[in-house]
């Protein structure tokens, strides 16, 4: 399978930018494609046997909750600024990463390694003759001058050519967190395959690129395309803080008027008890044990967010209904069919894990909160 350039860079994208993913709301109405692909006890929402269970959908739920002021709720939208630290810093890391793909084919075999180099190695670590656990490798991707080895050991390699053999004798710090090793004298046998210069990592690059992709023909087009991917998540990650924020701001957007039916708070209840269990079985415990860890009971737990969870979906349909995007019959069909050809999910599971109920709720969250980021993001 071919690699894509582009998205070998996400995983930097992240940490170069000190990004981290919100936790969300505990929405019981998960991705179906997430439910899909990890399947119950993956901590997604085990829709098989909720059978028939209620829905919005069965409901005017406008009889039930007045609607507040939606486009005025206390969110922002929060995008990080691509600056060329930042660039730098996920380049270098890309770098790193998509040295791992490059073919050995491709490495340069024909001078010395030097300090910056991106090598391919093979080493064994011995202590008194005997190698120790952790200090075999082959074919480790390392940047000489990255100081991940201890000291003494990428400066050793430098100067080495391809193919050759070298023994490193080496000690060890005193504070090393292995106390076996701590202190210790040590011999590495090390192998250098190759050197993975940019020419290679280019090389590589355009024998994955994907149909309608431009041939990189520089490191320089490598690293305007790496700018550019950065600016495309980092709107990716500010748009997806803004719906979890949107999310866990919808529920004190509505007040129910009249009480909302029972069968369908039980419902939500049961979902909420689904997610925890599943959510449970994926540890290796109970659910009860799993939120003892939050110091909640299970009780708690299912009211802190079935409710909630309620109310937001409730406040989604009734602003659908104000701005009349409820999807149509047709539409409905239309969405089921392009997810179907999206996830590639044949016809005889398409309701395997979800029903055709929890797919409408599914679809209006996301028809809702694209409405709503065109409204905070303008």
């Amino acid at each position: 399978m071919k690699r894509n350039i582009i998205r070998s860079i996400v995983p930097v994208l992240a940490c170069a930018m000190m990004l981290t993913a919100c936790g969300g709301d505990e929405n019981v109405h998960t991705d179906p494609n997430l439910v899909s692909q990890l399947g119950a006890g993956s901590g997604a929402t085990d829709p098989a046997a909720t059978g028939d269970a209620v829905t919005i959908f069965d409901y005017d739920m406008t009889s039930y909750v007045t609607l507040g002021d939606y486009l005025n709720m206390d969110v922002s939208y929060n995008e990080t600024e691509i600056t060329d630290e930042v660039v730098d810093y996920a380049y270098t890391s890309f770098l790193s990463d998509y040295a791992e793909a490059v073919d050995p084919s491709y490495y340069a075999t024909d001078r010395e390694v030097r300090d910056g180099d991106i090598i391919s190695l093979d080493f064994c670590g011995k202590k008194d003759g005997v190698a120790f656990d952790g200090g075999t490798a082959t074919g480790y991707i390392l940047d000489i001058g990255s100081g991940t080895f201890i000291p003494g050991f990428e400066d050793g390699l430098i100067g080495v050519m391809p193919g050759e053999e070298i023994d490193l004798d080496l000690t060890f710090p005193e504070n090393y967190q292995s106390a076996e090793l701590a202190g210790q004298a040590v011999v590495f046998t090390c192998t250098v395959q190759g050197i993975i210069t940019i020419d290679s990592i280019l090389a590589t690059a355009n024998d994955n690129l994907e149909p309608g992709q431009d041939k990189i023909e520089t490191e320089e087009d490598l690293r305007d395309m790496c700018r550019t991917e950065l600016i495309k998540q980092a709107a990716d990650y500010a748009r997806e803080d803004l719906e979890n924020q949107l999310l866990t701001a919808l529920p004190d957007v509505v007040t129910e008027s009249q009480a909302i039916p029972q069968e369908l708070k039980s419902a939500y209840d049961d979902l909420t008890l689904k997610s925890v269990t599943n959510m449970a079985s994926y540890y290796g415990m109970d659910p009860e044990t799993l939120v003892s860890y939050y110091g909640m009971t299970l009780d708690d737990y299912i009211a802190m967010y079935s409710y909630p969870q309620l109310l937001s979906d409730a406040a989604i349909y009734c602003i659908a209904v104000e701005n009349n995007l409820i999807p149509t019959e047709e539409e409905f069909k239309q969405l089921l069919e392009d997810y179907k050809t999206e996830s590639g999910i044949p016809e005889d599971q398409l309701f395997a894990e979800l029903t055709e109920e929890q797919y409408r709720v599914y679809f209006l969250e996301e028809k809702i909160m694209d409405f709503l980021i065109e409204k905070y993001v303008q």
